[in-house]
């Protein structure tokens, strides 16, 4: 292995170097050049650039500007270099320069925006841009600022923008996609939509629904390059729902946009229309149409309906001289009226037009002249029509009206015509129905004069109504006026009809006083009959309630007063008693009162004081009230001397006062008052028909809610009642009406909501004094004195009761629960009595059977029935004499034994 010398590789090592230095330095100068080269390109671009370059540092100094930007400031680099903004520009376009530049240094983003100064010429439209210069470190160092002169694109702009929306048209411009991207001012105003609402749908949404085929194409064929239709139209809906029509003019769609121009032309659209109607109108029309030249009386053209009517075609008509087509006897009142259309501009006659044949017909001619702007004739239009139907009609007509008018004349019922709301015809029964001697009496004057007041306002609505909208009116009953002043009830009807040429109504009127005479009898007939039915209802009811209660009553009534003889009168418990009994003598009253309202028992009529039996009844009547309600009399100083039940007047003050009571709720006051009246002959019917005479009143009156007038007319009714359902039966009044009337007076009551209410009774006075009252049975009873009887009655307690007060007066007493052990008591021969005491009615063999078998058992045997039952039921079960056979419950120990002992002593 050979070795290289030292000092060779040394020398190799050195011209390594040096070439290596050699290109890096080739490489350095030609990236310099490079560099130069670049420079001067960046130099020479910024020394002739249009658009304004400044290069500022961190703080917003200038450290480069271009010539341009020298030249706009009108200062030289130097005295731009080394100043900031405010040292440049005015304080407003400094501080948006500051702002804009701190924005970005802050963002570290560059900035662009459009910008307006206003010099010497107008405004000048600048684009800027900013932009942030970074260092080595990535730190931004710098800002450069570019500036760009845009005002000639600006003011193209503008000016289009002022073109576009001063252009009297619709101008838009739609995208390919299908919607407009602007449209002018214009669209607004034919269509009523904002431009939000028209660019925001496709406009394939605004258009009519016959119409969106044929746009699709249009569309297609813009879409395709081509020119398409010119004048293209559609309809568009405005914002209100009308369709507007829209005339197009557009260029071919290039990049994805389409330029158009549309016309509103609805207004030709609509006067084409218009033109083809009256086009229509005069060749179409039923009548026939012609039309006159007025200088040489010559047909100018008519429609096919008047060729028709002349027998010739429309070609044949034109140019004929106007009287060729009339009847020769004619001609004169065919110049005659033309002469005078060109004089009044409108004239309407009758003629006789001629058709080839010889045929004539009659015709009715509405002829106008029509006149040009400057007031000379220019044609006459002409209407005919073929009367020949309508002239036999109004001869079928006249015809008509004359058997009309014999109908009518002869019709039984009242009928009349009126026009303008006044008589305008009577027939002759009319005029008797209103008392007129003759038509002339009524003619003319109006119909609501001749109309009950109550009425008036109602007919004269009915024949507005008539007169106005010709529409029937229903029948309708009322009362008319006669002219002595003499009130009829008609019924009435009418119908729209029109005479002499004026609207009116043919009226029927038919007098039915008899007929609502009739009806009223009837109805009070059935109204009589269904009271009865009512009543009698009410009166078996009570019968059967009355048996039942006066069984439970009898025991009640016989062991209180039993009782009442077996204490001292310092024994405490003989009041009591006394309660107890007082009790069942009311409780036998009620009884007795039902029975009367039923019509089932005689009311005991004597000579009373109606004052004493007003005072008597005091102290009941004050523990009944309730105490919040004060009581007040102020009775007549004299006796008031009447014929009548004591008890049933005490059932009227009873009622009348506990109606006061609920009227009442929260108390006041309870009046009655007692005076006289006298009836002067004449004055009857003020007191619903009581004769002339002396009467004692009595009025009751409270402070209570008071009545309506509607309530009012019904209070006396059976049944009626304003309390709630379960609270009132209804016969608290109607009882105290049925007790008046029975003795022999009237009730009237007056009342008003929130003012109480009085009730006014009169009853007939007598002259004579009051009969003393009925004795107190509580007198001394006699001895038996071993008399035998039979007790048979079906309710334990009324037997048990019976049996003992018999036994107690010393009688011998057997007992049977039935008809059938009555009879077999006495088979047996145990026990022989001389009397017979049984109920009536029992349950297997009544009383009048069981009478009939003992008789046989035992020949004369005496009997006394006894019942609850009213009289009624008592005659079906064959019990006639209600003398001394027959004892009535509830009944005392004293009328028991005085019973007893008459018919033992006088046989029964």
């Amino acid at each position: 292995m050979s070795e290289k010398p030292v000092g060779d590789a040394s020398e190799q090592g050195e011209l390594n170097l040096r070439q290596e230095l050699e290109t890096a330095r080739r490489r350095i100068e030609a990236l310099e050049m490079e560099l130069s080269g670049q420079q001067s390109f960046t130099e020479t671009l910024l020394e002739t650039t249009p658009d304004f370059f400044a290069l500022k540092d961190r703080d917003f100094v200038y450290r480069r500007v271009n010539p341009a930007l020298c030249r706009f400031l009108g200062k030289s680099a130097g005295e731009i270099i080394g100043k900031r903004d405010a040292e440049l520009f005015p304080p407003e376009d400094a501080a948006l320069h500051v702002a804009l530049d701190a924005e970005v240094l802050r963002s570290r983003q560059p900035l662009e925006g459009d910008w307006n100064i206003d010099d010497s010429e107008g405004k000048v439209w600048f684009r800027v841009k900013k932009a942030p210069v970074f260092d080595d470190s990535g730190q931004v160092s710098g800002i450069l600022c570019m500036v760009r002169d845009v005002s000639r694109g600006k003011r193209a702009e503008i000016e289009f923008e002022r073109l576009f929306s001063l252009m009297p048209d619709m101008a838009c411009i739609a995208s390919s996609s299908g919607y407009f991207i602007r449209v002018n001012p214009v669209w607004r105003k034919m269509l009523g939509y904002s431009e939000e609402e028209l660019l925001s749908a496709p406009f394939i949404d605004f258009i009519h629904p016959d119409d969106l085929e044929a746009t699709k194409a249009e569309v297609a064929r813009k879409h395709s390059g081509e020119a398409g239709t010119l004048n293209f139209v559609n309809r568009y809906r405005a914002k209100d729902g009308a369709y507007r029509w829209l005339e197009w003019n557009s260029t071919p769609i290039e990049e994805g946009v389409l330029y158009a121009i549309a016309r509103d032309i609805t207004g030709r659209i609509e006067q084409e229309m218009q033109t083809r109607r009256w086009a229509d109108a005069f060749r179409l029309c039923a009548h026939g149409i012609a039309l006159g030249d007025p200088f040489t009386n010559q047909v100018l053209t008519c429609n096919e309906a008047f060729a028709r009517l002349c027998g010739r075609s429309v070609k044949e008509i034109e140019g004929l001289r106007i009287l060729s087509l009339y009847l020769p006897e004619d001609y004169e009142k065919v110049m005659s009226n033309i002469a005078r259309v060109d004089r009044c501009g409108f004239v309407s006659y009758h003629a006789r037009m001629q058709r080839p044949d010889g045929s004539s017909f009659p015709v009715q001619m509405d002829v106008v002249s029509v006149r040009g702007e400057d007031g000379q004739l220019i044609y006459r239009v002409a209407t005919v029509q073929d009367i020949t139907e309508r002239l036999e009609s109004q001869r079928a007509l006249r015809e008509s009206e004359e058997r009309f008018r014999s109908v009518v004349e002869s019709a039984p019922d009242a009928i009349f015509i009126q026009t303008g709301g006044c008589f305008a015809y009577l027939n002759r029964s009319a005029v008797s129905l209103f008392g007129a001697s003759k038509t002339e009496e009524i003619l003319g004057r109006r119909v609501v004069d001749l109309v009950h007041p109550d009425f008036r306002d109602l007919v004269a609505e009915r024949i507005r109504q008539l007169n106005k909208s010709q529409q029937a009116m229903p029948i309708l009953e009322e009362r008319i006026l006669r002219l002595d002043g003499a009130e009829a009830s008609v019924e009435v009807s009418a119908v729209p009809f029109t005479f002499a040429g004026q609207q009116g109504a043919l009226v029927f009127l038919r007098d039915i006083d008899r007929r609502k005479k009739a009806e009223e009898e009837r109805a009070g007939l059935e109204h009589q009959l269904f009271q009865s039915q009512k009543i009698e209802s009410i009166g078996r009811l009570a019968g059967g309630i009355a048996h039942d209660l006066n069984n439970l009553l009898t025991p009640v009534l016989g062991y209180s007063e039993m009782l009442s003889h077996a204490f001292p009168e310092t024994d405490k418990r003989l009041k009591r008693i006394e309660v107890i009994h007082h009790a069942a003598l009311r409780a036998r009253d009620l009884v007795r009162h039902l029975l009367a309202f039923s019509s089932r028992q005689a009311l005991e009529f004597r000579m009373i004081d109606l004052n004493s039996v007003i005072g008597d009844f005091g102290q009941l009547l004050r523990r009944t009230i309730r105490a919040d309600i004060d009581i007040r009399y102020r009775l007549h100083e004299g006796a008031l001397v009447m014929q009548g039940d004591a008890s049933q007047l005490e059932q009227i003050i009873m009622n009348l006062a506990v109606n006061a009571e609920d009227a009442m709720p929260s108390g006041g006051e309870l009046k009655m008052e007692t005076s006289t009246i006298v009836i002067e002959s004449g004055c009857e019917k003020y007191f619903e028909g009581l004769p002339a005479g002396d009467y004692a009143v009595l009025t009751v009156t409270d402070t209570g809610v008071g009545m309506e007038r509607e309530t009012l007319a019904h209070i006396f009714e059976p049944f009626f009642t304003t309390k709630p359902k379960g609270q009132g039966t209804g016969l608290g009044l109607s009882t105290v009406y049925g007790i008046v009337r029975q003795h022999g007076g009237i009730i009237q009551a007056s009342s008003n909501p929130g003012a109480g209410a009085s009730f006014r009774i009169c009853f007939p006075l007598r002259e004579c004094e009051a009969e003393a009252g009925q004795p107190v049975e509580t007198a001394q009873l006699q001895q038996g004195k071993g008399a035998k009887v039979l007790v048979v009655e079906d309710d334990e307690l009324v037997r048990k009761f019976v049996v003992q007060a018999l036994e107690e007066e010393g009688f011998e007493i057997r007992e049977a629960e039935s008809g059938e052990e009555a009879i077999a008591l006495l088979q047996s021969g145990d026990f022989r009595p001389d009397l017979l005491l049984t109920d009536l009615v029992m349950r297997g063999m009544n009383g009048r059977v069981l009478y009939e078998k003992a008789s046989a058992v035992m020949a004369g045997i005496k009997v006394i029935y006894m019942s609850g039952y009213t009289r009624d039921i008592i005659s079906r079960h064959g019990v006639l004499d209600e003398g001394l056979t027959f004892l009535q419950k509830p009944f005392a120990v004293p009328v028991l034994l005085e019973k007893v002992r008459e018919v033992l002593q006088n046989g029964g």
